[in-house]
């Protein structure tokens, strides 16, 4: 709410660009997992944030109720942000081990055009 009433509603537009932004990425380096966790790991993550971003900004327009949840690395909350930077560093350690290409193209190389 103070960035909002700061910043106004180009900032606010930009804040939420950029969590969009985020959230791309973690579903993007979601489907390049090698493993079935590293996919599940990267979709949870993204419900994580997903689900925060949500709430705190329903809770900032009046549409929900008032909890403790903070919003992804903007409140203050030394355990929530370090487990949401735990969860990045996570996911990006899982992406040096990832495919290259996409598990169709994948199938398509060692199976032969089907």
């Amino acid at each position: 709410a103070a960035y909002a009433e700061e910043w106004g509603f180009i900032g606010s537009l930009l804040i939420l660009l950029l969590y969009m932004a985020i959230i791309w990425r973690i579903l993007y380096s979601a489907t390049m997992g090698a493993f079935n966790f590293e996919i599940l790991f990267g979709i949870g993550l993204a419900v994580f944030f997903m689900s925060h971003l949500v709430i705190n900004v329903g809770m900032n327009l009046g549409l929900l109720p008032v909890t403790g949840i903070t919003l992804p690395f903007v409140s203050y909350g030394g355990s929530h942000l370090l487990a949401e930077f735990a969860g990045l560093g996570i996911l990006m350690s899982m992406r040096r081990y990832s495919r290259a290409t996409h598990r169709d193209n994948m199938k398509n190389e060692f199976l032969g055009p089907i």
